[in-house]
């Protein structure tokens, strides 16, 4: 599954895989580039606002300028005419305003993955969590025989703080975990009084 971003002059590209996402940014600053296994995706969400700075700094340089014009043109000829610079200026100021780039940052181990507050913001978004669950659970959801109970408990309260697992799903594992290690006990005890 292939999904991409474009917005003013940004560009992602996300190829989700059986087992890993390949990622692709592009802006005016250059490109980048790498390919992550899902289980790396980390899973706190960042906002990033992005606005051009360029047309803050212009805007500005252009109504300090129109304003020193129009208080020189006043001191000089008593005229209130204010001068060209000072409508160009604002208007680059509501412009700097209005071209605002959101982006949702997700942390990896091998970089940020930028995700352009789109329509397909949710889409990609939901493909990542659903695949880095998918992956969690193929790694560290069973019940090795060499793992101690509390090990098990560890593992799998983990895995629920990392939204593998909801409530139900955790409660049955650890019930498992207890009724195995209350059974082991059982076998322990008519053992060593033998």
């Amino acid at each position: 599954m292939e999904i991409r971003q474009k917005r003013l002059s940004h560009r992602t590209r996300y190829v989700f895989g059986d087992d890993r996402l390949d990622y692709q940014w592009q802006d005016p600053s250059g490109s980048r580039s790498f390919s992550v296994d899902y289980a790396e995706i980390g899973r706190d969400r960042q906002t990033l606002v992005e606005r051009n700075a360029w047309l803050r700094n212009a805007g500005l340089f252009w109504v300090a300028l129109g304003l020193f014009l129009g208080v020189f043109r006043y001191v000089d000829q008593h005229s209130l005419v204010p001068s060209v610079w000072l409508p160009v200026g604002i208007g680059c100021l509501i412009a700097y305003r209005l071209r605002t780039l959101h982006f949702t940052v997700v942390p990896t181990e091998k970089g940020n993955l930028m995700v352009i507050g789109d329509d397909n913001r949710v889409q990609i978004l939901g493909q990542m969590d659903k695949r880095r669950s998918d992956a969690l659970r193929r790694e560290y959801d069973f019940f090795p025989e060499s793992e101690d109970p509390e090990q098990l408990r560890r593992r799998f309260r983990w895995l629920h703080r990392e939204g593998v697992l909801d409530d139900a799903e955790l409660a049955r594992r650890l019930r498992k975990i207890d009724e195995h290690d209350i059974a082991v006990q059982a076998v322990n005890r008519l053992l060593s009084s033998q």
